[in-house]
């Protein structure tokens, strides 16, 4: 009974290791497991079906050219040229394509081949070799001896065997890293070309109120004549002149004010395109009409258009595969080596070759919890990142969203300017004639005119911050440049930022 029994409770224990190591198998690659691109790219929040407004021109790629201004043209294809900004970003894409090889060649194995020559004697009379080293690198003693050479001609490979996907998720992860370093970039040309077109208006807006003020200043040197002409025969007070020189000096104040600001905005954009301020002499311009609102698409769609939402989802990936190469560094690696090695002392170096093969199993024992604690410090990465990709979608929408109103409400308050222009242009012209009867007092004169300059340089501000409104559109809609720099990175699909309710669906 003891024979016939034995035999099948050793059958028993090797079955039941064989199903202890399959699920342990099943366990380990369980736990080097990425998340699903989808479950990461999924709003935590209600996705809205449309934006507020929506309009039916194209939304090209390089949006600026929808103003139609040649200047414009050539100040942001000048800067994607020569911004060092964006160079600079570049030199980071560089690095993560670098970085994304060295990944990659971790799969690969690696093959090296070495050569080592050295000479020694033996000593008269010793049985040791007593060696110096000389200048040659060869080995020398001072004594009297015999020289031997002996050469060694060496080749050795090694390799990793990826059981659970270690080195695949690190491949992975640089991949992602990179696609996220040059969705970075067009992020930052997308920015730089909105800071050149906001200043590029804002130098017009200035310019057309440099313009405004010595209109200004003329008009109200003929005012400060013809009431100090009203004085002289006695049709004024004195304190009416003195009220007219001192808003002739107020405009004069403005004025030097705006070339200040005028000269600024002008160095800002020097440095913008790449060239020192004092290299560089803005082109003339004008503040332009503004052109037909794009189409807004589905909000959905236009997310992950925008690079930096792109940016912070390819980051949010690493992030995960980084978690997987963390807890598969917790599992044993397998690794092969091959030599093939030939050593003489005399002429044949190849004639007699030793093969060496040998695998190599590490199993981490015991390391204080530290690869633990390193499992534990990339899934807090991921929660941040998740956390930063969902904070990215919601500022994206609330950019549009704002871009949108301000657009909308900016257009209705030009108009209600528009009419307190005419209505003051009219009280000035009907106030003046009455001080020049004598029946109304010069205060209201001045009140009326300074009031009408107000709303003149007022007017401009509110047609710039128009055109401002309008970039803020863009830039909130915009994709990658393809006029931009290229990076030779192709970057894997990412799925579109549906609601909880569609993917529920």
């Amino acid at each position: 009974m003891r024979e016939t029994f034995a035999p099948r409770r050793r059958r028993t224990r090797a079955g039941v290791v064989r199903v202890a190591c399959a699920g342990a198998l099943v366990l380990l690659a369980a736990g080097c497991a990425t998340t699903p691109l989808n479950e990461l790219a999924r709003p935590r929040f209600e996705m809205p079906a449309r934006f507020a407004q929506t309009g039916s021109a194209d939304m090209r790629t390089d949006w600026w050219q929808a103003f139609d201004d040649p200047e414009l043209d050539h100040l942001v294809n000048r800067a994607l040229a020569h911004n060092f900004t964006l160079a600079s970003a570049y030199a980071r894409v560089e690095q993560a394509r670098a970085t994304l090889g060295s990944a990659r060649a971790d799969l690969f194995p690696s093959v090296d081949a070495s050569f080592e020559q050295s000479a020694t004697r033996r000593a008269n009379g010793d049985s040791d070799f007593a060696n110096t080293t000389g200048n040659n690198g060869f080995s020398i003693d001072q004594d009297n001896g015999n020289w031997s050479d002996t050469r060694t001609f060496q080749f050795s490979a090694a390799y990793e065997l990826d059981l659970w996907g270690r080195l695949r998720n690190a491949r992975d992860a640089a991949a992602f890293e990179a696609s996220a370093s040059a969705a970075d970039l067009q992020a930052a040309a997308i920015t730089l070309a909105s800071d050149i077109a906001s200043n590029w208006y804002q130098l017009q807006e200035l310019e057309a109120r440099i313009a405004l003020l010595r209109s200004q200043i003329q008009t109200n040197r003929d005012v400060l004549d013809l009431t100090t002409y009203a004085f002289t025969h006695g049709q004024a007070q004195a304190a009416d002149v003195l009220r007219q020189r001192q808003a002739v000096e107020s405009v004069r104040g403005q004025f030097e004010q705006t070339q200040a600001s005028a000269a600024v905005v002008e160095n800002a954009l020097a440095t913008l395109v790449g060239v020192p301020a004092n290299d560089f002499n803005a082109p003339e311009g004008e503040l332009v009409d503004l052109p037909a609102i794009p189409n807004t698409g589905v909000p959905a769609d236009v997310l992950m258009r925008r690079p930096d939402v792109r940016q912070q989802f390819y980051a949010l990936v690493a992030a995960d595969r980084r978690v997987a190469v963390a807890v598969a560094d917790r599992y044993p690696q397998l690794s092969l080596s091959a030599s093939l090695s030939t050593t003489t002392d005399s002429a044949a170096l190849f004639s007699n070759w030793i093969t060496q093969l040998a695998a190599n199993i590490t199993q981490p024992i015991f390391d204080a919890g530290s690869r633990a604690a390193e499992v534990d410090r990339t899934e807090a990465v991921v929660a941040e990142a998740v956390a930063d990709y969902q904070q990215t979608l919601l500022e994206a929408l609330q950019e549009t969203e704002d871009a949108l109103t301000n657009e909308y409400r900016q257009q209705r308050y030009l108009e209600r300017l528009d009419e307190q222009l005419r209505l003051s242009r009219e009280t000035v012209d009907n106030l003046r004639l009455r001080y020049l009867r004598g029946a109304t007092d010069y205060l209201d004169v001045l009140d009326a005119l300074l009031t009408r300059q107000d709303l003149q340089v007022e007017y401009l501000t509110a047609r710039r911050q128009l055109l401002d409104y309008r970039i803020n559109l863009y830039r909130a809609l915009a994709g990658d440049i393809e006029s931009g720099p290229r990076t030779d990175i192709n970057a894997p699909a990412v799925p579109l930022a549906r609601s909880s309710s569609d993917n529920a669906s």
